[in-house]
């Protein structure tokens, strides 16, 4: 017999009930609060619940502002019903606790993940993303709304690729009578200049900062860096960032002449509107599936088709595995990978052998269709031995969060045929 939600046990700092919800467990914590898990029986969906640190908050100053963005964030329940912007069901106040209620969505994560040099989604992927980002910001604006707050953590990446914009408690609202948050807010590396500036702001300022998220997905890098909050303000009001180019040269001319439109300084001059932007980037994902449907992938194809690895992935699981990975080339004697490092790859070598060395010294090696990096099973575990190219290696180095987003199926695949391989090479049968 099931156990009711009601009588589940919860650590000491997990409530029963917020409002009429009954808690689950504690599945985050944010800079104005924390945020639980429910379950909502009448429409039998999972919420989640984020409660305002107000009353609890010292600061009174700080208080204040939690409060506006609450009130900011309640005015919207039921107001912005799109696709790829996170519903607001419910919001309340109880026993000095306020809250809001949202959609919530297993195994999300936000962009934040994607954007280290060694962990970039594809460029089509990225296009893709940040099409729909404008889409759903093309409709909030129509509705009077301006985000304010646009960085990749506040856009979702669901385990189906799909997006959600969420945290709308710093946006302004036309019609709202709550009060403004007034002066510098939101994230500085993502702020427009008028918004640094504390100027009016319009639709254009969220399509600044959209520009920069994008910026930051393509490279690795935010557009401006600077050891001290003034001279990264001074840099947004009246430097240019770094071309693209100067980060990475296999990106289209296109889309780098797309990014740089958002972020121009006059927000007159910047691309007009979300839909506008949404059309831009529609060419350049065409231009860019072309060149991926390319015969040097078709080649790529082929070659992890013949791989034992590979024998029992449909045709659909092996190119999702080759979206998630990058190919590379190693000279005779190069590091692959290094014993004690944190590294959240899987590894299949492609042609080639290398050799595996634990305390400097050799304990074996591995060949063609051969796979190495368990430890990618164990967030942040240290590599346990050393990889070296014997001679010429091409690898195909799979990221392991890359991963997360492919098919249910293929994530099954992969870790079967992985794990059996492992297996296999630990009964000394390979």
């Amino acid at each position: 017999m099931a156990t009711p939600v009601s009588n589940i046990e919860r650590p000491n700092d997990v409530p029963e009930k917020i409002g009429k919800y009954v808690i689950i467990n504690k599945i985050g914590k944010g800079s104005t609060g924390m945020v639980y898990l429910s379950h909502d029986p009448y429409y039998r969906r999972d919420v989640a619940i984020k409660v305002y640190d107000i009353e609890e908050n010292s600061d009174a100053d700080k208080a204040k502002v939690s409060r506006k963005m609450f009130f900011n964030e309640a005015h919207m329940v039921g107001m912005l019903q799109h696709p790829n912007i996170m519903p607001i069901y419910d919001a309340g106040e109880e026993d000095g606790k306020y809250y809001v209620v949202t959609e919530h969505i297993q195994g999300a994560r936000t962009l934040a993940a994607y954007c280290r040099p060694d962990n970039l989604l594809r460029v089509d992927d990225v296009v893709e993303i940040i099409y729909k980002c404008a889409k759903a910001l093309h409709y909030a604006h129509g509705r009077g709304v301006i985000h304010r707050d646009i960085k990749p953590s506040n856009v979702m990446l669901t385990i189906d690729n799909d997006v959600r914009i969420i945290d709308f408690g710093i946006a302004i609202v036309s019609d709202s009578e709550v009060s403004r948050i007034e002066g510098i807010a939101g994230s500085p590396s993502y702020m427009s200049p008028e918004q640094v500036q504390s100027e009016n702001l319009t639709p254009r300022s969220d399509l600044y900062s959209l520009g920069a998220v994008m910026y930051e997905l393509l490279t690795g890098f935010r557009p401006f860096r600077a050891d001290n909050l003034s001279k990264l303000l001074h840099q947004i009001v009246y430097a240019t960032p770094p071309p693209i180019h100067t980060y990475r040269d296999d990106l289209p001319e296109e889309l780098e002449n797309a990014v740089a439109t958002t972020m121009l300084k006059d927000p007159d001059k910047r691309i007009s509107s979300g839909a506008a932007m949404a059309a831009e980037l529609t060419r350049v994902y065409k231009d860019l599936r072309q060149k991926y449907d390319k015969l040097d992938n078709q080649e790529h194809f082929d070659v992890l088709r013949s791989l034992t690895f590979f024998h029992e992935f449909s045709h659909a699981e092996i190119w999702e595995v080759l979206r998630a990975s990058d190919w590379h080339e190693y000279k005779d004697g190069d590091d692959i990978v290094k014993e004690g490092e944190i590294d959240d790859r899987f590894y299949i070598i492609v042609t080639g052998s290398v050799s595996v060395q634990a305390n400097g010294n050799n304990i074996g090696g591995l060949s063609n269709g051969d796979c190495f990096g368990e430890t990618s099973y164990v967030r942040g575990a240290a590599r346990q031995a050393s990889i070296k190219a014997d001679g010429a290696v091409t690898i195909l180095r799979v990221s392991s969060t890359l991963m997360e987003q492919v098919s249910s199926a293929c994530q099954l695949r992969f870790n079967k045929v992985f794990l059996r391989a492992l297996i296999q090479r630990l009964q000394g049968t390979t």
